[in-house]
């Protein structure tokens, strides 16, 4: 009787230990491998509060060897920032208290598709090969609009907050373009967003309209500057700046109402 018992409590142990062991792998999503999905995305850089959600499974804080796939979620803290550099070349800087998803995505020579959704928060984006041949192959939704583009760098910026905001943000998106132009569609209408442009929408049952343009000023020697200013820019448009703290080259943004913008730009590459 004593060792059935002492074989019992052995047996019960070592399943216990087993149980645990696979709670924990399965809590740290690890490397794609040769059979597992294709890989999306490549972490360029993780600073801060960052978590990397895959299905049941979550690891903080997202690590650079780990690659990104489709239906994989990042969110950021307070502090955090994750820079991640797609297949097809497009860059997506996700700027601290975000929650980004990959909906979607797939670049080979049979399909293009990059769908991705923005629950809150900020992003920066330059466009890659996806979207080129077909517009439609490429959006970003966000509880208030979905953003097509058209070849082009582009901010997004989500509130998540509705009546109840912290003190100097708004609610709803706004957007801010700074080379090509975006699409933007809530459930009352749609709006392109030039060059330089700024674009706000408070939620989706609002028709999305551009803020207006600032009309041109005049110098002391005549010269007229709201259309192309001294630096070459456009008017409202952002002006060449030093690199962004997230690796990518930036120029901050001006925008055309006269608030300042959100998540900053992206540069050129």
């Amino acid at each position: 009787m004593i060792r059935f018992t002492r074989r019992l409590l052995a047996a019960t142990l070592a399943a216990a230990a087993g149980l645990a062991c696979a709670q924990s792998e399965s809590r740290a999503p690890g490397p794609a491998s040769a059979d597992g999905p294709a890989d999306a995305a490549q972490v360029l850089r993780s600073e801060g509060t960052t978590m990397l959600v895959r299905g049941a499974s979550y690891s903080t804080p997202v690590r650079a060897d780990v690659p990104i796939r489709s239906g994989d979620r990042i969110r950021t803290g307070t502090d955090g920032r994750v820079q991640l550099r797609f297949t097809d070349g497009a860059l997506i800087s996700i700027q601290p208290g975000s929650d980004f998803r990959v909906e979607a995505y797939a670049f080979d020579a049979s399909r293009q598709r990059g769908f991705f959704e923005l629950v809150r928060g900020s992003m920066r984006a330059v466009s890659g090969s996806i979207g080129k041949r077909d517009r439609d192959d490429w959006r970003l939704r966000t509880p208030t609009a979905t953003i097509g583009i058209r070849g082009t760098e582009f901010t997004v910026d989500h509130a998540a907050c509705t009546t109840a905001c912290p003190a100097g943000v708004d609610p709803g998106l706004v957007v801010v373009v700074v080379a090509g132009r975006v699409a933007v569609a809530t459930e009352a209408g749609s709006v392109e967003v030039p060059a330089g442009r700024t674009l706000r929408v408070r939620d989706a049952q609002t028709v999305p309209v551009l803020a207006q343009a600032p009309r041109p000023a005049t110098t002391a020697r005549g010269a007229r500057t709201g259309a192309r200013g001294e630096a070459g820019s456009e008017a409202g448009g952002p002006q060449r700046g030093p690199d962004g703290a997230d690796g990518v080259p930036v120029r901050p943004s001006v925008p055309t109402d006269g608030e300042p913008a959100a998540g900053g730009a992206v540069g050129r590459r």
